[in-house]
């Protein structure tokens, strides 16, 4: 009977220092901050820069017709101004008009952005549409 409740107990104590010592070593996952970029226009568009502040967080290259890039980040916190979606036109004209609206220190955490370019003129201009989840 003795034997029984000391294995037991050695093997609770077991248990519970495994877990503790696990719960500590194992990362908690991470969801990235995932922008999505999409081109069903006919033509082959610009690349597409995204940024926060003074930092360019992602570029997403020239996409031909019908071609689709996801780009995973590490999460972080928004600085002030939100997000700002540019590009350049074939003259060279930087077109920064595309601006996402984010409370400042919200997290990006679990956060997407999905750009979808709908035309792209002989000029190099974009139509772009966007939405957030």
């Amino acid at each position: 009977m003795k034997k029984n409740i000391l294995i037991s107990s050695i093997t609770l104590a077991t248990i519970i220092v495994l877990a503790f010592v696990l719960r500590f070593a194992v990362s908690t996952p991470q969801e990235d901050f995932i922008i999505t970029g999409e081109n069903y226009s006919g033509n082959t568009s610009s690349a597409i820069t995204i940024s926060n502040g003074d930092k360019v967080i992602a570029t997403i290259p020239a996409l031909k017709n019908e071609t689709v890039k996801e780009i995973k980040i590490e999460p972080f916190d928004v600085e002030s101004g939100g997000f700002v979606i540019s590009y350049i036109d074939k003259s060279g004209k930087k077109h920064d008009d595309i601006r996402i609206d984010a409370e400042q220190g919200t997290s990006t955490m679990n956060s997407q952005i999905y750009l979808t370019i709908n035309e792209v003129k002989d000029d190099g201009t974009m139509s772009i549409d966007y939405r957030t989840k």
